[in-house]
């Protein structure tokens, strides 16, 4: 529970019905009260299991179905948990594209106030920085998605202007060196990739560790940046890694 959310996991042995018994029976004992219309449920397992979840929408063959009103995600439909987009197959730059029409929207209101410069500047951190850097931190931001927010900042500033007086680039740059200290979005896309320590990358760590050369001592093993070494970042051994991992190997 976090917040006004709850994410509750059920084995496949469990019955629906008995949760929503339970929900209701807190409920009443506490005063709160839970929006069940508004339940969403990822099946997760084998292909096979989630498929005959959505055809019978049945945990298990003894168990009742699921009320209509309550929302099965089917593969590739992303599900909105504590600020992120999960989901079986989800196509991650399609979930970015609802958070760029709205800071696109909100960027166009702003303008037509007209503000200066200094004004866009801020308009810039707190529309474009403050609307993308939760998920950017919880999912990353695939480079097309980062070109074409980069993209409607220029736009912002400038306008349609084919030539702008000044590179976008330039303004990036602190006032004593000629800019403005306009947010830079690949930078701060590095940043947050570089601070992350997410529980799921001491796996990584591992994963890593098992492509080191043969005669590695194994205290050289606590920590892949750390190394003596260098993890492969192409070829047939650094295919064993998943792609973000890879990504950030190559980053180094």
């Amino acid at each position: 529970m976090f917040a006004d959310d709850t994410t509750i996991y059920l084995k496949k042995s469990d019955n629906y019905n008995d949760l929503e018994a339970i929900l209701g029976s807190w409920c009443q004992a506490s005063g709160a009260k839970f929006n069940l219309e508004k339940t969403e449920i990822i099946p997760i397992g084998s292909q096979k299991h989630r498929d005959e979840i959505l055809l019978t929408r049945k945990l298990n063959p003894e168990s009742p179905p699921i009320k209509q009103s309550v929302n099965i995600a089917k593969d590739g439909q992303p599900i909105r948990s504590l600020g992120a987009w999960i989901g079986n197959k989800v196509d991650n730059p399609a979930t970015w594209e609802q958070v760029l029409n709205k800071v696109n929207k909100a960027l166009m209101r702003w303008k037509e106030g007209n503000p200066t410069l200094n004004g866009k500047r801020l308009i810039v951190q707190m529309i474009a920085g403050g609307m993308t850097q939760f998920l950017t931190k919880a999912q990353g931001m695939p480079e097309n998605i980062e070109n074409s927010l980069i993209s409607t900042i220029r736009k912002f500033i400038w306008g349609e202007v084919k030539s702008p007086p000044i590179g976008i680039e330039h303004l990036y740059k602190p006032p004593h060196e000629g800019g403005i200290n306009l947010l830079d979005i690949k930078s701060r896309n590095l940043a947050i990739e570089i601070t992350k320590r997410a529980p799921w990358t001491f796996v990584t760590d591992i994963l890593i560790n098992n492509l080191k050369p043969s005669g590695i001592k194994s205290n050289e093993d606590l920590n892949t940046f750390l190394h003596l070494w260098s993890p492969p970042t192409q070829g047939t051994r650094a295919n064993t890694l998943p792609n973000e991992q890879k990504k950030k190997l190559q980053m180094q």
